[in-house]
């Protein structure tokens, strides 16, 4: 080896902005062991991005030594060609696990999307086989809302890179950035047509588990202005072996604001993850804001852990947005999956028939919540007790244990002699006792699921304006409840509760517009 090769290979090294770790070997770093020719190595495109000059191998550089392009260098493809196939023209955004491209097929002269993988998440062999079979199963689902996938290769650099098709429309994300509500048709018609989509995903066993506006594209397709198509999905379930880590837009492995409970805390996620996430994106379409903030990372994933979002007709006026609406977004984001819908298919129809007019079955079902006892909401079952902040209290000495187990003898006596004293005036005044043969006890009050359409009708009973619907009603037995419902432009329909049904749907009809004499 002549004493001029460790120059100029650092030369040309230092010349592809790659840079040299002075806690390694520089033979080692240099690849100086393995066949390097500098004369087909050279750099000739030198661009200026914010006072930075970056320096790119040209098209007509063949680098036999296998290193990812610089981070800070975005837009380093720009000017090359792909596998003789695709002509890198330009970037079109940035993520924290690539770069994507604007890129043109040259054999039907067509505009395609390529996303670049950083090679550190391409650099093992078993993630990369992972990631091309998911790409495989993105390409097969066929489903208009999904961005179609057409090829799959590896670079020389040993990054990885996925041929997509070209969008041209905004991201979900342009319409929240000023944090104001969306029309609420808009904000329905683009989550029923995210459900659609993730439907065929999740049939194929793909979760997307990184859902957000910046993830979700719309486009025009037609007559439709707001097309939706989903892209990346799939990604975050490849990386879901490698060790954690944040990437340059502070996620791990998805996006903190629209993580789900489980996926904060680290426990296996299925399809429901991506339900809560879709909560998220119609929580913040209806409201201009995410249900949970906060300026850490932790403190974001805590909320999603263990607070409650505050309610959308809380923050935005019962006005703005229906009860049906309301109650489709807190089912879909329940701390518990098994609270949530089961499939996107269930989000679909619920969104469908607040659409229509109808109630949906979200309605009902949270009604129901609010009266009767639930399980905990808490996704933590399978976790430890978190270690206290504060140190614990010292033991107890054996006086105040003995003193502690005086004070429960004295109350289970106290306790006791109530139960024997209660038991002693029923048996001599006959109260509670029980009734003799023959004798039928009064039924307990039934309970009448009252729902009626449209959602936004107010119901009253004896005058009183009871609110706009889905209402529990307890009816006792013998004694009838006597409702109306009315609302304007419709027929006023008067119903009677007597509990021989636990569900009951009322839908008004129009009122017959005046007629016009002339």
């Amino acid at each position: 080896m002549t004493s001029s090769r460790p120059t100029q290979a650092l030369d040309l090294h230092l010349a592809l902005g790659l840079s040299v770790r002075p806690d390694r070997p520089l033979e080692r770093q240099l690849a100086l062991g393995s066949s390097i020719h500098p004369a087909i190595l050279h750099v000739d495109t030198t661009r200026q991005t914010g006072g930075e000059t970056l320096r790119c191998p040209s098209t007509r550089a063949q680098p036999l030594v296998s290193y990812p392009p610089p981070t800070s260098a975005v837009g380093c493809y720009t000017g090359t060609t792909i596998d003789g196939r695709y002509r890198i023209d330009g970037v079109l955004g940035e993520g924290g696990m690539g770069v994507v491209y604007l890129a043109r097929h040259l054999a039907i002269d067509k505009k395609v999307a390529i996303k670049i993988l950083r090679a550190e998440f391409a650099r093992r062999a078993e993630t990369k086989a992972r990631f091309r079979q998911e790409a495989r199963a993105a390409s097969s689902i066929e489903n208009p809302h999904i961005v179609d996938v057409s090829d799959f290769g590896s670079l020389p650099d040993g990054s990885t890179y996925l041929v997509m098709e070209h969008l041209e429309g905004i991201p979900l994300s342009r319409l929240t950035k000023d944090e104001k509500p969306v029309a609420l048709d808009r904000a329905i018609a683009i989550a029923r047509q995210i459900a659609d989509g993730l439907a065929d995903v999740h049939d194929r066993g793909i979760v997307h588990r990184d859902l957000k506006p910046d993830n979700i594209f719309l486009v025009k397709e037609g007559e439709q202005e707001d097309f939706v198509k989903i892209l990346d999905f799939g990604i975050a379930k490849v990386l879901e072996s490698t060790e954690a880590r944040v990437t340059c837009a502070g996620s791990l492995f998805g996006t903190p604001s629209y993580m789900s409970p489980e996926q904060a805390a680290g426990m296996p996620v299925d399809a429901r993850t991506d339900v809560y996430a879709v909560g998220i994106i119609m929580y913040e379409l209806a409201s201009g804001r995410v249900p949970f903030s906060a300026d850490t990372l932790m403190g974001i994933l805590t909320q999603h852990l263990y607070r409650k979002p505050l309610p959308l007709r809380d923050l935005v006026g019962e006005s703005s947005v229906s009860a049906g609406l309301d109650a489709i977004i807190t089912k879909a984001l329940s701390k518990a999956p098994e609270q949530r819908y089961q499939s996107m298919r269930e989000l679909s129809a619920d969104l469908a028939a607040v659409a229509e007019g109808r109630t949906p079955d979200a309605a009902i079902e949270m009604a129901f919540r609010q009266e009767s006892p639930r399980p905990s909401e808490s996704p933590l079952k399978e976790m430890a007790a978190p270690i206290p902040a504060t140190p614990r209290p010292r033991p107890r000495t054996p006086w105040s244990l003995y003193a502690g187990g005086a004070a429960i003898l004295v109350a289970c006596g106290l306790v006791l002699g109530v139960l024997v004293q209660g038991s002693r005036s029923y048996a001599a005044t006959g109260d509670g006792a029980m009734p003799p043969p023959g004798e039928t006890v009064a039924p307990l009050p039934e309970q009448v699921v009252f729902s009626v359409e449209p959602l936004d009708a107010h119901v009253f009973q004896r005058g009183i304006d009871l609110g706009a619907g889905p209402f529990l009603f307890q009816v006792p037995a013998g004694h009838p409840m006597v409702l109306e419902v009315r609302r304007e432009g419709y027929k006023t329909r008067r119903v009677t509760l007597d509990g021989s049904q636990t569900r009951l749907g009322v839908k008004l009809l129009a009122s017959d517009p005046p007629s016009r004499t002339r």
